[in-house]
């Protein structure tokens, strides 16, 4: 079986960089979530996730980074930006509104500097890199899929459908 893409970051100034190799799927979503939540308990409160090598995003993914946009703008003085979104992610994310709620640096213009010092320092994240349990991407996606029904009423209905059967499912794990 294909391992999951990788995650990797870099720490270039007072920014935490984090680059998806890959697709942005629901195997990596809980991984990337449960990174981010530990760089914010070390104190860090600005990040930049670049998907120039993103060759595509589920919607668990996207309603991961929904969730993660959230939770970083509680933080004060908290940033989470998304950079290098080639046209088809970019679709992906203005299809479920999530444009009004995510900042995607569109024009490439943010973090020039940062951009060339990353790419020598990038390094594999190490959380949890081996593949979850089923109950535990279960619960990463029906979070994610909340979050996405949330964020506009058309996605209500759209995942409806996954949400109840989300639930259903690790309700019947648990017993």
């Amino acid at each position: 079986m294909k391992s999951p893409s990788p995650i990797l970051f870099a720490k270039v100034s007072d920014l935490i960089w984090i680059r998806v190799d890959g697709k942005g799927s629901f195997e990596i979503s809980g991984q990337l979530q449960d990174f981010v939540t530990r760089m914010i308990q070390l104190g860090h409160r600005r990040f930049v996730l670049d998907l120039d090598r993103c060759q595509g995003m589920d919607s668990t993914f996207m309603g991961g980074l929904l969730g993660i946009s959230k939770e970083i703008g509680k933080i004060e003085g908290g940033l989470f930006d998304l950079v290098n979104v080639n046209g088809r992610n970019l679709q992906l994310l203005r299809n479920l509104g999530l444009t009004s709620f995510l900042t995607v640096d569109e024009e490439g213009e943010r973090w020039l500097s940062e951009r060339s010092q990353v790419s020598q320092s990038l390094e594999p994240c190490k959380e949890n890199a081996e593949r979850p349990d089923k109950h535990a991407t279960a619960e990463v996606m029906l979070a994610a899929h909340e979050a996405l029904a949330a964020a506009q009423p058309e996605n209500a209905a759209r995942f409806e459908d996954v949400i109840r059967y989300l639930k259903e499912d690790l309700n019947t794990s648990a017993h």
